[in-house]
């Protein structure tokens, strides 16, 4: 299980392409925890395309949302990448 926070806006590599950590994940927890509504975008990327898991999806302040269906992949192939927006973003990812 892999644990991150996110105090900023930005793009951020979950699993780098190439990388040690595996691309073989079951779940992705991501919790805002502000005050204020997170938008993020879930995608993985080849350095070519981008295939959404979410995009531009809002999660509510304090709420979290689950991704379980479709997210093993070829990791030497992809990255995992996390877009955050929003004021004051405090994300907490949690990737099983």
């Amino acid at each position: 299980m892999e644990y991150k926070n996110f105090n900023s806006a930005g793009t951020h590599s979950l699993i780098t392409a190439g990388g040690q950590t595996g691309g073989k994940i079951s779940r992705v927890l991501i919790s805002n925890n502000s005050v204020n509504p997170a938008g993020i975008s879930l995608y993985l990327d080849d350095s070519t395309n981008k295939y959404y898991f979410a995009k531009e999806h809002k999660i509510p302040p304090f709420t979290s949302v689950v991704f379980t269906d479709c997210l093993a992949f070829d990791y030497v192939k992809y990255s995992l990448v996390l877009v955050n927006t929003g004021t004051s973003p405090d994300l907490t990812v949690m990737i099983k």
